[in-house]
């Protein structure tokens, strides 16, 4: 099968509309979504030789070859305790390829519907409240046709696969003079996840920086710099006198990041905040999309040492 992402959405991305594209796809019966950009290929369970791995984690099926590489297969059924496929079904089983984090990894599914074309507006983040591990990995939904698609968390549920020998170690803690350099930079922090949200907070701050306002999504942070801009033009002064430097994911519910990027550097004023995107989905093309918005820089999440490198490289901290 043909790889799901298309040039239009590409497009749509670059613009920075707040539009996304969802590939739908079943797991025992209910239908579930990632965003289009993280798929590579789909591809049948019948075309692929598994090669068992000693000591896998629970969920991990083996290692599949995708053009002559490697490539690591999860079985999202245990992954997210749901009821595994009959005899029948899994004969018709797929193979989902996914690239995200600068990582391939493959996911077996029962099967894909289509791909849907949304606004990152109508995304519904998910109830704290709700039960499951599915529930856990799920960062939201969309309803489509009056049904409801859950949106999977890939990266959370990779990091609870990746072993603590191989996750981003945390960089050491700042001296008192690096410190000092760095409290007064003034960071606005746009993440949905929770966990990578609390485990970037704790790197700045761990760092120095103890001026941050951090938020869920994308159309709060938004919100909150317009309401900066009002108060600085009120003062006669520029948004960069309250926000030197702004962090922001690009999947985020009500505004992606992209679109966050692009309200604030064609807001106006002389002196504009920098802006990096940090995500996930950051590649060759991705970054191009970055750029186009008016990006300062841009990271593939999570990196400690790196986000840190960057704001003190765009804010003239860390000396």
């Amino acid at each position: 099968m043909a790889t799901a992402a298309s040039s239009k959405q590409g497009i749509l991305l670059e613009s920075g509309t707040n539009e996304v594209e969802f590939i739908e796809f079943f797991l025992a019966g209910e239908s579930y979504g990632v965003n289009v950009s993280k798929v590579q290929r789909v591809i049948a369970l019948n075309n692929c030789h598994i090669t068992k791995v000693a000591q896998a984690p629970h969920g991990v099926l083996g290692v599949i070859h995708v053009q002559d590489k490697p490539v690591l297969l999860v079985d999202l059924h245990t992954a997210l305790a749901l009821p595994g496929s009959n005899a029948t079904d899994a004969e018709r089983q797929l193979v989902m390829v996914t690239r995200f984090n600068k990582r391939t990894t493959a996911f077996l599914i029962d099967g894909i519907s289509k791909i849907h074309r949304t606004s990152w507006s109508d995304f519904e983040p998910m109830n704290s409240t709700l039960a499951g591990e599915a529930a856990g990995y799920t960062t939201g939904s969309i309803r489509i046709a009056e049904r409801i698609i859950l949106v999977l968390d890939l990266e959370r549920l990779m990091l609870d696969f990746t072993p603590d020998d191989e996750r981003p170690a945390a960089p050491p803690p700042a001296d008192e003079q690096t410190r000092r350099s760095r409290e007064h930079i003034k960071i606005v922090y746009a993440e949905d996840s929770k966990m990578i949200r609390r485990l970037t907070l704790d790197v700045l701050k761990a760092a120095g920086f103890a001026e941050i306002q951090s938020f869920e999504n994308g159309l709060e942070a938004n919100e909150y710099l317009i309401g900066l801009r009002k108060r600085s033009l009120a003062e006669q002064k520029s948004l960069s006198d309250y926000v030197d430097l702004i962090i922001t994911d690009i999947e985020m519910p009500k505004m992606d990041g992209l679109t966050l990027c692009k309200n604030v550097k064609s807001g106006g004023g002389d002196k504009i905040p920098a802006v990096v995107v940090y995500s996930s989905l950051i590649n060759d093309e991705m970054s191009r999309k970055c750029v186009s918005v008016g990006a300062d820089a841009q990271l593939s999440k999570p990196h400690g040492e790196e986000i840190i490198a960057i704001v003190d490289q765009l804010c003239g901290s860390g000396t």
